[in-house]
């Protein structure tokens, strides 16, 4: 027990609106925090708080602590070193070769230069860099990039010849290689062919996984996250970093750890631990699974094939079997499920699955869930809420990608993307998440597209799917606490609950919805304690 934070001195929150996500008590204007814990609301607080330290929100908002259901708190640690690719930086594939010019002139000939973040759609070339344009720039280092959706690579010869990828080099069973009219490999890697190639890099050591999950969490601070789903634990060396922060005290998030199915069942089953284990710091959450790839990438499992592609409905990264078999282990193993299926055909087994494993053991309760749940229909919404899933939208995506949504799938197989109005509707409770850092840790910036459908170049995409600002923070709090089986705990503001909360700049609710996302936060309260102030 930390005796340390049972002795924090109380501190009053008030003089502004403050969102409790508690339907009986839904707005108040002061909370009293004291030893870690919410102790009271409105009238009482007030009147409990007097004469101690005291947070006045001048008319700004709060929330409880924003939850990001689905992201890589390592991964965007590991980033802050990679060359940055997004398109405000690079949005050219001549700047993204200056970028990696400039990096070859800092490392010695032979180590790895990696970045992330290109999008080819926004790319002025609009197309992916090749490994003939990768060559010239860097022909003694080898070069992986990634483009934003991290199920596609860009690969130098380098690169490619340390995987031994020839033009004789078959394709992966679950990915591809992209091969120029004479067959040979043009750099482009999509889903395990990529993988493949980033797997040749040295692994990163505990320590190293230990500082960047340090660093990623301070960013999510930033922009006042408390909570956080790290969507996929693969290595001991990932949980024992997780582990040595948590026994520490230095864990920046309080964290919900997805395990890779096939990386951690087993050992996991054997041992006897599932979903629920841990405490409110860290818990180990959902066996995961990936049934298909990206959108981006055009590898996600389509019913119908992607525009001009009459061939092409993507790839299963785990035959439909497969994913059949994992899902009823680990349903028996008493672990709740999230797995990764991006288009519709993949929502549809995944649903499948699910309902197998209910059939074969009705008890109540699991909130399996699906990850992205990008690509759906009216008829996967009504089966979605009649076995109570839980849908994971990666609420920024629009925001990025809907040029590359329109141009590989149109508008009408986009309708129900992200649907976060009609989830609502029938019932549904979807959880925000970012998958940073495929997109911005900013979850602002979530809510921004929650609040206007509009695209970074303020273009609409089904604009029936707005919600409220209101509506969005909820997705952000009450839900995602709900996806993780925290309602008890977290995610509303009442006397008992964790004392995580957000501060924002201003009252969200009176700015304009395609000026959200140029708010910030002013200060994040984790268990009872400044956490970041701006």
């Amino acid at each position: 027990m930390n005796m340390a934070r049972l002795m924090r001195s109380p501190l009053l929150i008030h003089g502004g609106p403050i969102l409790t996500m508690d339907p009986h008590d839904p707005l108040v204007d002061a909370v009293l925090i004291d030893r870690g814990r919410i102790a009271a609301v409105g009238a009482a607080a007030e009147a409990a708080g007097r004469g101690a330290p005291d947070i006045d929100l001048a008319g700004r908002l709060a929330c409880p602590g924003l939850d990001d259901a689905h992201a890589h708190i390592m991964g965007v640690g590991f980033a802050q070193g990679q060359v940055d690719l997004s398109v405000d930086v690079a949005p050219s594939i001549d700047r993204i070769l200056s970028l990696v010019s400039a990096e070859t002139r800092s490392r010695a000939a032979g180590s790895w230069i990696v970045g992330q973040g290109y999008d080819q759609a926004l790319l002025r070339e609009r197309r992916h860099p090749t490994r003939f344009d990768l060559d010239r720039v860097a022909p003694d280092h080898p070069v992986l990039l990634w483009r934003s959706c991290h199920h596609i690579a860009v690969a130098n010869s380098v690169a490619l010849n340390l995987a031994g990828i020839t033009p004789v080099t078959h394709d992966p069973p679950d990915g591809t290689i992209d091969r120029d009219a004479h067959g040979e490999p043009t750099g482009v890697l999509r889903e395990s062919a990529a993988t493949a190639v980033a797997g040749l890099q040295p692994e990163a050591t505990e320590d190293e996984i230990a500082d960047a999950l340090i660093r990623g969490g301070l960013e999510f601070r930033r922009h006042g996250v408390t909570s956080a789903t790290e969507a996929g634990i693969r290595r001991k060396e990932e949980f024992r970093a997780y582990q040595r922060l948590w026994a520490e005290q230095r864990l920046p998030l309080r964290s919900y750890l997805m395990m890779i199915i096939d990386d951690t069942f087993d050992a996991l089953e054997s041992l006897g631990i599932s979903t629920g284990f841990g405490d409110d710091w860290l818990r180990i959450g959902p066996a995961k699974l990936f049934a298909d790839g990206s959108i981006g990438g055009r590898t996600a499992r389509m019913r119908l094939p992607y525009q001009d592609e009459p061939d092409n409905r993507g790839l299963w990264m785990i035959p439909p079997a497969g994913i059949r078999e994992r899902v009823l282990r680990a349903d028996a193993a008493g672990f709740q499920i999230g797995i990764h299926a991006i288009g519709d055909a993949a929502v549809a087994e995944v649903l499948d699955a699910y309902e197998a494993a209910f059939t074969a053991d009705p008890r109540p309760g699991r909130r399996h869930r699906i990850e992205h749940c990008s690509i759906v229909d009216e008829g996967l919404i009504d089966r979605i809420a009649r076995l109570g899933v839980v849908p994971i939208p990666g609420t920024s995506f629009l925001y990025d990608m809907r040029p590359v949504y329109l141009q590989n799938l149109g508008p009408d197989r986009v309708r129900y993307a992200y649907a976060m109005k009609t989830f609502a509707e029938r019932g549904i409770t979807a959880a925000a998440s970012s998958d940073a850092p495929v997109v911005t840790v900013d979850p602002l910036l979530g809510i921004q597209t929650m609040v206007s459908r509009t695209d970074r170049r303020g273009d609409p995409i089904w604009p029936e799917e707005a919600v409220s600002v209101e509506e969005a923070l909820l997705a952000y709090t009450a839900n995602a606490a709900f996806a993780s089986f925290s309602e008890s705990s977290k995610g509303a503001i009442r006397p008992g609950m964790l004392a995580d909360m957000t501060i924002f700049n201003s009252d969200l609710r009176e700015v304009p919805a395609d000026e959200l996302a140029a708010q910030h936060v002013d200060f994040t309260i984790i268990d009872g304690e400044v956490a970041y102030e701006h």
